[in-house]
């Protein structure tokens, strides 16, 4: 019996885990708070400067974040960092911590993990009365999300040779599918729709700006013949129409 698989690259840089439900045939996409912040310590640097003028003084500001991390959570994710800021001759350590979106777009098949908001303040002290200069809000300098394919990709066909060399085919497509936020992971996960023909898919992508839950859900169907002939018969009368 022979079967014809597609196949399918997973970029070993994203660290996915692949994983099969006997029981319910599910496949899942896990993607680990570990990969995000490898891609932080990647990046490298992210540091500005610019001018700034309190009582007359005039001066240059630079800050500098260390220690960026995404934090994964179920109930609300987070990003955290420290500030390092030096004005003038005054320098100090700000706390940073962040609001993320963590969402799956069915269309694309893409998972976004994005920086929505993370303020600190540039301030400065003369003669012991702190002046407020400038908030900084590091999303601004980190405008893209990090993206990651999704589970669709996972869709296959099989052809079977029978006993009189009749050839049948069974297609496979991932089907209601849901993200969801656990302990320093994101888990996509599908259920597998199985057909002897081939399966259409329709989806409803429901994202959250938050990051407690965000859940897609898509629904796979077997194309049936007469829908699509009734289609073509549809097209033909259409075309036949605008030629009259």
């Amino acid at each position: 019996m022979k079967f014809k698989f597609f196949n399918v690259l997973i970029a070993f840089f994203f660290c996915f885990k692949i994983g099969y439900n006997q029981n319910q045939n599910d496949v899942k996409v896990t993607l680990h708070e570990e990969t995000l912040n490898k891609i932080f310590t990647s990046i490298g640097e992210i540091s500005g400067i610019n001018d700034y003028e309190v009582m007359l003084i005039k001066g240059k500001y630079k800050w500098t974040i260390q220690n960026p991390k995404i934090i994964l959570k179920p109930v609300k994710s987070s990003f955290v960092c420290d500030a390092i800021v030096e004005v003038g001759g005054f320098n100090y350590k700000a706390p940073v911590v962040g609001d993320l979106s963590i969402t799956y777009n069915a269309k694309t098949n893409q998972i976004s993990v994005k920086l929505v908001k993370a303020i600190f303040e540039i301030y400065t002290k003369i003669l012991g009365k702190k002046f407020h200069i400038k908030d900084i809000d590091i999303a601004e300098y980190l405008k893209d999300p990090f993206l990651f394919e999704g589970p669709q990709t996972m869709s296959t066909d099989m052809e079977f040779v029978m006993p009189d060399n009749s050839k049948r085919k069974v297609y496979m497509q991932p089907s209601s599918c849901y993200m969801i936020v656990i302990d320093k992971q994101i888990i996509t996960s599908c259920e597998m729709a199985v057909d002897n023909k081939p399966i259409k898919q329709s989806a409803v992508v429901v994202q959250s700006s938050t990051i407690n839950e965000n859940k897609v859900t898509i629904t796979n169907e077997p194309i049936k013949e007469e829908e699509t002939k009734k289609k073509k018969r549809k097209k033909k009368k259409v075309t036949e129409a605008e030629k009259k």
